[in-house]
């Protein structure tokens, strides 16, 4: 009941990216491929986590490896810090994105606690296997915070969010509803991740993202090889 109390409270702390859905999640020691096809072309879907087993990372850097020696490509989940903007607007957005995160620094330095003491922050897409070739197939921040704009409304920053220096430990609650975390955290980088899918060349595509995209990136999947 403790663990499962815990894990409840990480998820309540980090919502953001739902990185925790159950105490079974948190020591997966297996990575599971999840086979798709998007207009003839093989996709295969690895759901992540940020904080896991080790064994589960290590398990994932193997199904990399075997994929891309089997021709597949990687793409990967991640939003980028670099845009182009000039040094004010760049701080701007910055703060922006961290309001909407909730939190600064990784997943690991804020689950905090010993429940999490055997669990470690999911390591570089470079140490799992990927190359100069593969594929950042995500948003930047600034195209995530014009996204959340134009939907939702000007993101107002407070005297908080200014005076809270990027090195320091940053903690609010956030203020977001699961219908807009949906809408702008999972659809709308699900679509811009089918689009890329959609318009690129590559026949066999080995994608890792969250978890939480699993289920309306198989339904966007079906829908876009219904129309076409």
């Amino acid at each position: 009941m403790r663990k499962i109390l815990c894990v409840l409270m990480l998820m309540s702390a980090i919502t953001s990216c739902k990185i925790v859905h159950s105490v079974i999640e948190l020591n997966r020691t297996r990575a599971k491929v999840y086979k798709y096809s998007l207009n003839g072309k093989e996709i295969r879907f690895i759901p992540m986590h940020h904080l896991g087993k080790k064994g589960f990372y290590e398990d994932v850097k193997k199904e990399v490896s075997l994929h891309k020696s089997q021709g597949y490509r990687l793409y990967y989940e991640l939003i980028s810090t670099d845009f182009k903007a000039d040094s004010l607007q760049k701080d701007t957005i910055r703060r922006k994105v961290r309001k909407l995160k909730g939190f600064s620094g990784n997943y690991k330095e804020n689950a905090g606690g010993p429940f999490f003491s055997k669990y470690i922050q999911q390591p570089s897409y470079k140490e799992l296997g990927s190359t100069p070739e593969d594929i950042r197939a995500d948003v930047d921040y600034l195209q995530l915070v014009k996204e959340w704009e134009k939907t939702n409304g000007a993101i107002v920053l407070d005297s908080l969010d200014y005076a809270a220096p990027f090195s320091h430990k940053y903690s609010k609650v956030p203020f977001y509803t699961k219908r807009q975390y949906n809408s702008i955290f999972i659809q709308y980088r699900n679509e811009q991740l089918i689009n890329l899918l959609k318009s690129g060349s590559d026949q066999k595509i080995l994608i890792l993202y969250g978890a939480g995209h699993k289920s309306d990136f198989r339904k966007r999947l079906k829908r876009s090889n219904r129309t076409q």
